[in-house]
């Protein structure tokens, strides 16, 4: 697992939020967003895609993304990055059976600039990203 670190972006910690962007539906919780796209019964083998954030504030804890297919097992490593610069993730190589849902990530512990995104995908199908978006 290689973890990509740039300066972290000067941060407002008083009354942000982290938020689903318009571009994934997903649930939003306080203080932290998981937005989808696709779903897992695509024949392309693309599946469900989903980004997981949590934080406190424009403090981003952790990262993760997700995916399940249906219609097939599956080989593939993901990849996230934050449009402000502040950072990217690569994880190692994931292999799941046909109805698994894999699930790589990492702890970040870093500030992210408001209104940035942060966008997840899978190396096989890169067009089919999960973003969320941060602001206070």
């Amino acid at each position: 697992m290689r973890k990509y670190l740039a300066a972290a972006a000067a941060a407002v910690l008083t009354g942000a939020v982290l938020t689903g962007s318009a571009q994934a539906a997903g649930s939003i919780e306080p203080m932290s967003a998981t937005n989808c796209t696709g779903n897992a019964g695509m024949t392309d083998g693309s599946g469900s895609v989903c980004i997981i954030v949590k934080g406190s504030g424009l403090k981003v804890d952790s990262v993760h993304v997700s995916k399940k297919s249906n219609n097939r097992a599956w080989t593939d490593y993901a990849r996230f990055e934050f449009s402000d610069g502040s950072g990217s993730y690569m994880s190692g190589t994931v292999s799941a059976a046909r109805t698994v849902t894999k699930t790589v990530g990492t702890n970040w512990g870093l500030n992210a600039a408001d209104g940035s995104k942060v966008c997840g995908w899978w190396a096989q199908f890169p067009n089919k990203k999960a973003c969320a978006t941060i602001h206070k």
